[in-house]
């Protein structure tokens, strides 16, 4: 048994059980226009619509991956600095010799 499973229009699987039943042709069809997908540009995807049609839609921004407290302590003693130390240990000795210096 084949079937497809659709999202908001747009053909989000093929199954071989759950979703919509379909036929062995259109199957094959929508097979074919999904290795058929054209090369979307950065930043776009092309999403296959139910008249097996592509639309370039636009990806939303990325999120960045939230800071570690590592790194979130590495920019807080740059930030103080002025440098750019790469993990915590430079960092904290960058800012351990600043002190001593502006102690003296």
């Amino acid at each position: 048994m084949y079937a497809k499973i659709i999202i908001d229009g747009y053909v989000a699987a093929l199954s071989d059980g759950g979703g919509e039943p379909i036929t062995e042709t259109e199957y094959n069809e929508i097979l074919f226009a999904i290795r058929s997908r054209p090369t979307a540009p950065d930043g776009y995807e092309y999403k296959l619509k139910t008249d097996l049609t592509w639309e370039l839609v636009e990806l939303p921004p990325a999120e960045p991956e939230p800071l570690t407290d590592e790194e979130a302590l590495t920019r807080y003693a740059n930030t103080l600095t002025g440098a750019s130390n790469p993990d915590l240990i430079s960092a904290a000795e960058t800012l351990l010799t600043e002190r001593i210096k502006e102690d003296k």
